[in-house]
C-alpha cells in the first residue's frame, strides 16, 4: 500500500512537473521573437479579413512575464485606400490574471504618435471609418429575456485604469483638426483622480451667413484634479482666434470700435470649481478668469459667477466682472436655454446690476470717442430679454459728486437685422449742475462750438427720449435751464451727413445765454439745418476757413425785445458757410417793414456781432390786403362768438338768479308755514289747557254739591 501511495505521488508530482515545464516553455516560446512575429502575421492576416482594408504592423511584443504588450507602426487605410489610422507605439501594461475575476485592470497605457484622419462630406453621408465600427459591431441573438440578464450580468466586466499617457496625438475630422502634445491621467488614493494636459490645438471652419469663419483654439495647460467634494479644473495659456479672412468692420472707419466676431486674438487663463456633473444638470463655479485680446481691446482682469442648470434653465449666482477700471456686479440671473426640438427660445432676466466705470474701458472695443473719457460713472439696471432683443429698468448714472444725474428706461429690438435695430431710451430725468456738462463734453476728442454758451445756461434738466436707428440717430424732449426752457425735436441722418430739427420755447433769455447784451426775452420756433460731413466741411474749409458749423436755421419769432424795441409775428433767418455766419430779421408792417441784418464770426465772441438796421416803405399789398380782411372778418367772428358766449352767461346768470329767488321763495314760504304750524298748535294748546281747567271746575263744583 505504501508503495503504491508513493508511486502515485511521484506521477502526480511527475505530471504537474511536466505541465510546468510545458507552460514554461509555452511562455517562453511566445516571448521569443520568432513566435511573437508568427502572431503578428496571423493577427495582420485576420483584421485584413475582419476589415476588408490594408492593415500593418511593424512590430508587435508581448512579455507574458511582465504583462506588457505593445505595437509598433500600426497602419490601417479606409476603404477608399487613404490613409485613415497611424500609430507610432501603443504599450498596455495589465494584470492578465484579473480577467478570471471580470476585472480589466490596466497598470499603464501608453499612445505615442497617432494620426487619425476621418472624414464625413454631408450628414447623409457615409463616414470613413464606418466600416470598422460595423466590422467589430456585436452580432446580437433572440434569446430569453431572463437568461439574457443573468448574462449581461455575469459577463460584465469593469474596467480599472491606473495611468494613462498620450503623445503627439492628431485628429483631422472634415475641415476640423485637433492636436494634443501631452495627456497624462493617473488615479490617485481613495479613487481620487489627476489629469494634465499640454498643448492642445483646434482648428474648425465655422459656417455663418458672412461666409466661413476660421477659428482656432489652445491650450498650454489643463489641470484637473478629483479632489473631496468637487473637480477643480485650470485653465492656462488658452487662446482662441477667429479670422473671416475679411477686413475688420472699423477698417477706413475711425469712429467704428475693434470689436469685430470675426477677428479675435483671446488669450485667458481660468480656474473652475465643478461641484456636481451630471447628465441633465450641472453646478460648476467660475473662481477666476483673466480674458485679453489686445487688438479689439477686450481686457477682463477678472471674472467670477456660479451656475447651475439643467436642460431648461440656467441659474446665475454672485455675478462679477472687472475690467481695469470698471467693475459690474449682480446677486442672481435666470436664464432659459434654447431648444429648437422643445420650440424653447433664450431669455434671461437679472436682478439690480451694479458698478463703476470709466468708459474709456470699453473705448477702443466699442467707441474711440470715450477714449479720454476718464470720469468716473456710478451706475445700476436691471436686465431682461430674448435672442431677439433685450430691456432696461430702474437705469440710474451718475458722477461720484452726483453733479450729473440721469434715471431711464429703454430697450433695443431687431438684434438679429442691422436694418431693423433699435435701440431707445426714455429719460424720466436727467440734471447736469453749473460746469459738469462742460467737464464731461471736455472729455470727448471733438470739436466743441458754443461752449460759453452751454456754461451760460447753467444748470440744466432735461425730460424725453432719443432712438438709435441704422444710419440714424434722433433726440426729442423738454430742456430746463436758467435761461428758460427750450422743446426739441432733431435727428442725425448718417446717409446723407446731416442733423436737421426743430425747437419752441415761450420764453427764453437768448441775449443772457448768447451773451448779446440788449437782447431780452424770446418766444419762438425755429427749423435748423447741419452739415456734419467731413469732406463737405473740409472742401469749405480750405475755400473760406473759418471755425463755425455750416448751416442755417429759420425762425418765427412770437414776441422779442431788444433794448427799447419790442416785436411781435416776425421771421428770422441765419446762414453760415463755416467762416461767418449771417442772418436777417425782418418786423412786418402795412406800410413799413423794420429790417435788421446781423453776423458774427466768432460764437465766443458774440458782443462783437456787427448789427445794421434798415427800414423799408411800401404799399400795402394783396396778401397784406387779404390778410387784413381775413383778420377783420376773424375778429368780427370772435366778437360774435363773445357776444354769443355773454348772451349765454347773461341767461345763465339770469337763470341763476330765478334759481335763488325761487329757492328764497320756497325758504319764506317753509318759513311761514313753520311759523303758522307753530301758533296753531299754540293756540291748540291753549283751549285744550283752557278746556281742562274748565273740565276741572264743573268737577270740583260736583264734588262740592254732593
Amino acid at each position: 500500500m505504501k508503495k503504491v501511495l508513493i508511486r502515485l505521488l511521484k506521477w502526480v508530482g511527475g505530471t504537474l512537473l511536466a505541465v510546468v515545464l510545458l507552460f514554461a516553455a509555452v511562455v517562453f516560446a511566445l516571448n521569443t521573437d520568432m513566435m511573437q512575429n508568427h502572431l503578428l502575421q496571423e493577427a495582420v492576416v485576420l483584421l485584413k479579413e475582419k476589415l476588408q482594408t490594408e492593415v500593418s504592423i511593424e512590430k508587435i511584443h508581448v512579455n507574458f512575464f511582465s504583462q506588457d504588450v505593445s505595437l509598433l507602426g500600426v497602419e490601417v487605410e479606409d476603404q477608399q485606400h487613404r490613409k485613415m489610422l497611424k500609430l507610432n507605439e501603443l504599450s498596455v501594461d495589465l494584470e492578465i490574471w484579473r480577467l478570471l475575476e471580470n476585472v480589466v485592470s490596466v497598470n499603464d497605457v501608453k499612445i505615442k504618435g497617432v494620426e487619425a484622419r476621418l472624414y464625413k462630406p454631408s450628414p447623409d453621408s457615409v463616414a470613413n471609418y464606418q466600416f470598422v465600427l460595423d466590422a467589430f459591431k456585436s452580432k446580437k441573438k433572440h434569446r430569453d429575456s431572463t437568461a439574457k440578464d443573468s448574462v449581461k450580468k455575469h459577463r460584465k466586466l469593469h474596467v480599472d485604469i491606473s495611468r494613462v499617457w498620450l503623445e503627439n496625438i492628431k485628429v483631422i475630422y472634415n475641415s476640423q483638426e485637433a492636436e494634443l502634445g501631452s495627456l497624462f491621467y493617473k488615479k490617485g488614493e481613495n479613487g481620487r483622480q489627476v489629469a494634465e494636459v499640454r498643448n492642445l490645438k483646434s482648428l474648425w471652419v465655422q459656417k455663418t451667413k458672412k461666409g466661413p469663419v476660421d477659428n482656432q483654439l489652445r491650450i498650454t495647460a489643463l489641470n484637473v484634479l478629483d479632489k473631496k467634494d468637487y473637480m477643480q479644473l485650470s485653465v492656462e495659456g488658452l487662446n482662441w482666434m477667429t479670422n473671416n479672412n475679411k477686413p475688420r468692420k472699423n477698417s477706413g472707419k475711425p469712429k467704428r470700435g475693434f470689436f469685430d466676431v470675426g477677428h479675435f486674438n483671446v488669450d485667458a487663463n481660468m480656474n473652475i470649481r465643478l461641484e456636481h456633473l451630471a447628465k441633465d444638470s450641472i453646478v460648476a463655479v467660475l473662481t477666476s478668469c483673466q480674458a485679453k485680446d489686445p487688438m479689439s481691446g477686450i481686457d477682463i482682469t477678472n471674472l467670477k459667477f456660479r451656475v447651475e442648470t439643467d436642460k431648461k434653465v440656467a441659474h446665475i449666482k454672485d455675478f462679477s466682472v472687472s475690467l481695469p477700471n470698471t467693475t459690474l456686479r449682480f446677486d442672481n440671473a435666470t436664464m432659459q436655454l434654447p431648444s429648437k426640438k422643445e420650440g424653447r427660445r433664450l431669455a434671461y432676466q437679472t436682478s439690480l446690476i451694479k458698478g463703476q466705470t470709466l468708459l474709456k474701458d470699453i473705448s477702443r472695443v466699442f467707441a474711440p470717442v470715450l477714449k479720454n473719457f476718464s470720469e468716473p460713472l456710478q451706475l445700476q439696471v436691471v436686465m431682461s430679454g430674448d435672442d431677439e432683443g433685450m430691456q432696461f429698468r430702474d437705469v440710474r448714472v451718475n458722477t461720484l459728486k452726483k453733479d450729473l444725474t440721469i434715471k431711464a428706461t429703454g430697450f433695443i429690438r431687431g438684434l438679429k437685422d442691422k436694418y431693423k435695430l433699435q435701440v431707445h431710451f426714455d429719460v424720466q430725468q436727467m440734471v447736469a449742475q453749473r460746469g459738469s456738462k462742460e467737464r464731461i463734453i471736455s472729455q470727448f476728442p471733438v470739436k466743441k462750438f458754443m461752449m460759453k454758451q452751454l456754461h451760460n445756461l447753467g444748470r440744466i434738466g432735461y425730460t424725453g427720449s432719443f432712438d438709435v436707428l441704422w444710419k440714424r440717430e434722433q433726440f426729442a424732449g423738454l430742456l430746463t435751464t436758467q435761461t428758460g426752457n427750450i422743446n426739441f425735436d432733431f435727428f442725425l441722418d448718417e446717409n446723407t451727413k446731416y442733423v436737421q430739427g426743430n425747437v419752441r420755447t415761450d420764453s427764453f433769455e437768448l441775449g443772457k445765454a448768447m451773451d448779446v447784451p440788449g437782447l431780452k426775452k424770446v418766444a419762438c420756433k425755429a427749423s435748423f439745418k447741419f452739415d456734419i460731413s467731413k469732406p463737405r466741411t473740409a472742401i469749405m474749409r480750405r475755400k473760406v476757413g473759418g471755425k463755425l458749423p455750416m448751416g442755417e436755421v429759420n425762425a418765427e419769432v412770437y414776441e422779442a425785445k431788444y433794448k427799447l424795441l419790442h416785436v411781435r409775428n416776425t421771421v428770422a433767418t441765419l446762414k453760415s458757410n463755416g467762416a461767418i455766419a449771417e442772418g436777417n430779421v425782418a418786423v412786418r408792417g402795412k406800410f413799413v417793414d423794420i429790417l435788421c441784418s446781423f453776423s458774427f464770426t466768432n460764437t465766443n465772441e458774440m458782443q462783437k456781432m456787427k448789427i445794421k438796421p434798415g427800414i423799408k416803405f411800401h404799399k400795402a399789398s394783396d396778401e397784406a390786403k387779404a390778410a387784413k380782411a381775413e383778420r377783420k372778418e376773424q375778429k368780427k367772428l370772435e366778437k360774435a362768438a363773445r357776444d354769443s358766449v355773454k348772451q349765454v352767461e347773461k341767461a345763465a346768470r339770469k337763470a341763476e338768479k330765478a334759481a335763488r329767488k325761487a329757492e328764497k321763495d320756497a325758504e319764506k314760504a317753509a318759513r311761514k308755514a313753520e311759523k303758522d304750524a307753530e301758533k296753531a298748535a299754540r293756540k291748540a294748546a291753549k283751549k285744550a289747557e283752557k278746556e281742562a281747567r274748565k273740565a276741572a271746575k264743573q268737577a270740583a263744583k260736583e264734588n262740592a254739591d254732593d
